[in-house]
């Protein structure tokens, strides 16, 4: 135990400490505090407007055949069109064209004429012509878009909501088509099921439609830090007895030839602590902000992508920093033993750099879109042959990474130092 601790000690060094917050500090800077704020915003200025969000609150986790009809999505329309009408009514440039109410703007702007061509193209001499300008400037004042303009005003104006509004309904309204083709027609055995998962459910969840999207993403940075960070812990351990020949003077006793199985045992539990302090942190900050999806299922197909299994949210999380934790892990064992093979830390930063590399992005493309249709491990590694690969791929990382360090712990009791 005394030398266990001492071995503790040697890696939580309180400058290799200073390096990885260092490290922390501009990854959030660079990334993750960009995706925290992309969220924040998608709440509001996503695909759905502010309609998902509004119908979580008051639906709870998923939306039934009543709750659909107590949304009056025809009431919304109206509202929509009045407001287009009240706009329309108060600029005389549309009355120049002959037009008078919203729906007749949509009906030109959704027609093949919305522009006018020349010769083929809209512009001439590089410049949209007088009554393609005019157009763009109606369209311009239906989506509120003028000089000064905030997110929140572009959002609330007919245009955009118009687009909203029919994203929201086609989403819980009109999938089933879809669902039908995925199940009728994919090659892929995984998303057949989900599609049939989906049909059975309806589709119905209220889970915020950005939210997986963003969480993974910031999963996927989250877990490439940690790797990193594992990397920058457990090198300097072995390294530095290596250089210095301290392994040779340990070979000397039997009680020393046990203390590069006690490295091991530190720099595999080092990597389980720090992974999983800085995974929980990392996420607490961006759970704080969608806590209320904790217990609301992410299977769900909108706005493209599907999210194929009927875990919750709060599972999601799990899954991920249990992706996380084991590829790091994983990381720390193939650390281990690439700094036993070298002789000073410029062969083993050579060494460590491409295996690095190559650990962070298989993490990055797993957590990334994790548990979609659209995630690359699932669908351009495995095809979608069976469910959550991206989940086994990193576990067996860290299993991998296990073994081979263990190997090394065994043969290196019966290593000949002459």
């Amino acid at each position: 135990m005394r030398i266990f601790m001492f071995e503790l000690k040697k890696l939580w060094n309180w400058r290799i400490l200073l390096v990885i917050a260092a490290f922390g500090v501009i990854t959030w800077f660079a990334f993750l505090a960009d995706v925290l704020d992309s969220y924040e915003s998608l709440k509001t200025h996503g695909i759905y407007g502010a309609y998902q969000t509004e119908m979580f609150k008051l639906y709870g986790e998923t939306l039934e055949p009543d709750e659909w009809d107590d949304f009056n999505i025809q009431k919304k329309y109206a509202d929509i069109y009045a407001a287009g009408d009240a706009i329309i009514a108060a600029e005389p440039l549309f009355a120049e064209y002959g037009i008078e109410t919203f729906s007749e703007f949509i009906e030109l702007y959704e027609s093949e004429s919305y522009l006018v061509l020349v010769d083929g193209s809209p512009l001439v001499n590089g410049e949209l012509t007088p009554e393609n300008q005019d157009r763009m400037d109606m369209q311009n004042m239906l989506h509120g878009a003028h000089e000064g303009v905030t997110l929140d005003e572009w959002y609330s104006s007919p245009l955009v909501m118009l687009g909203c509004l029919r994203t929201v309904e086609g989403r819980y309204t009109n999938q089933q088509e879809y669902l039908d083709i995925y199940s009728l027609y994919d090659m892929r055995p995984a998303v057949v099921r989900a599609a049939e998962r989906l049909s059975i459910t309806g589709n119905n969840s209220l889970i915020n439609g950005h939210l997986m999207q963003e969480f993974s993403l910031h999963a996927a940075v989250t877990g490439v830090f940690a790797l990193v960070a594992v990397m920058i812990l457990i090198i300097p351990l072995i390294i530095i007895d290596r250089s210095r020949m301290i392994n040779l003077l340990q070979y000397s006793s039997a009680v020393g030839r046990k203390v590069f199985r006690v490295q091991f045992s530190a720099a595999v539990i080092s990597a389980i602590v720090l992974s999983g302090i800085l995974t929980v942190v990392s996420f607490a900050v961006f759970i704080s902000r969608a806590a209320e999806y904790w217990n609301v299922s992410i299977m769900s197909l909108g706005g493209g992508v599907m999210w194929m299994y009927d875990v919750t949210f709060g599972q999601y999380v799990i899954f991920l920093g249990g992706m996380i934790i084991s590829v790091c892990i994983g990381t720390a064992c193939f650390a281990f033993v690439l700094a036993r093979f070298s002789a000073n830390i410029v062969t083993v930063m050579i060494k460590s750099v491409p295996v690095g590399a190559a650990l962070a992005a298989i993490l990055a493309l797993s957590a990334n879109r994790a548990f979609s249709h659209y995630n690359i491990v699932f669908n351009q590694v495995f095809v979608g042959r069976f469910d959550m690969p991206e989940v086994v791929m990193c576990g067996a990382i860290g299993a991998l990474g296990v073994l081979a360090a263990t190997l090394v712990v065994k043969r290196e009791k019966r290593i000949d130092v002459l």
